[in-house]
């Protein structure tokens, strides 16, 4: 009798786990493809939560170097649900970005050599912003962002280098090479090449978290340029930071970013992601 009560109960916690997985009702869990200004094609992974108005936020989530759109698409799905936004999360595949041109922005080639910046694929989600907007008929003029690894890579340097970028909140967890506020660097390593005193003075007054695991210490050796700025990702991105807080400092403008540290967490993305969309969820209570 107590073996089929116990059969009984796991089978009800199993149909309770598989409701709980279910897909809701109106919702749509799928992808499509876009192309760029430059006609690239790019594979998008979205969630549609089941009621869209005009005003339904849009959260980009950025993939890191696995290159999987639908991976990130299904790490942020719950966070999704919950609040009711648009997740996008498109796909920069090795074939159209390879090597490091997605990490960077597509702001040097494969040389090194700086690209024309209408040739930066750091404008590919403003224009993928305005597709989501024509499609879902919306009329949000802002989206949030997040991005871990090469994906937090790419969103600071949007920060930096895209002051007309119409997000709301950009979240970066655990970039592995950083674009240094400062001119004394060339990009993609810095600012140098570019009008940095006008750039950074509006990037830093932008809202904008940088999120750190403090036991995200084991790194490979990476090029040169990259070793200069630290040891590991975690030391990296303390510098990058203080750089920040010197240059508001001596240009004299708010500084309104903010120095997350995920303790205890290292650099696997679930973790990462999590902790980015409480980040997020922080917003709506005006904190």
């Amino acid at each position: 009798m107590y073996k089929m009560m116990l059969v009984i109960a796991l089978c009800a916690m199993s149909l309770a786990t598989v409701r709980a997985a279910s897909p809701v009702e109106g919702e749509k869990i799928a992808s499509f493809q876009f192309l760029d200004n430059a006609r690239v094609p790019i594979t998008v992974w979205y969630y549609l939560p089941p009621a869209v108005g005009a005003n339904t936020r849009v959260v980009f989530l950025l993939h890191g170097d696995s290159r999987t759109g639908r991976e990130a698409r299904d790490l942020g799905l719950r966070h999704a649900r919950a609040g009711g936004f648009i997740l996008v999360a498109p796909e920069f595949d090795e074939r159209h970005f390879p090597g490091d041109s997605y990490s960077f922005g597509g702001m040097v080639d494969t040389t090194g050599r700086p690209r024309p910046r209408n040739e930066w694929s750091l404008f590919i989600i403003e224009q993928l912003f305005d597709n989501i907007r024509a499609r879902w008929k919306l009329e949000t003029t802002t989206y949030d962002a997040i991005g871990h690894s090469g994906g937090a890579q790419f969103l600071h340097r949007l920060v930096l280098f895209v002051p007309e970028a119409r997000f709301g909140r950009a979240i970066a967890s655990s970039p592995g090479r950083y674009a240094f506020p400062t001119p004394a660097k060339h990009i993609p390593y810095g600012m140098g090449g570019t009008d940095a005193t006008a750039l950074l003075k509006q990037a830093l007054q932008r809202d904008f978290v940088l999120l750190l695991a403090d036991r995200d210490t084991t790194d490979r050796v990476r090029e040169p340029e990259a070793m200069t700025e630290g040891a590991n990702r975690f030391t990296r991105g303390l510098r990058f930071f203080a750089a920040a807080v010197e240059q508001a400092g001596e240009l004299s403008v708010p500084f309104h970013w903010e120095l997350r540290i995920n303790h205890g967490a290292d650099h696997s993305p679930g973790k990462a992601v999590d902790a980015a969309f409480k980040i997020l969820a922080e917003r709506d209570l005006g904190r």
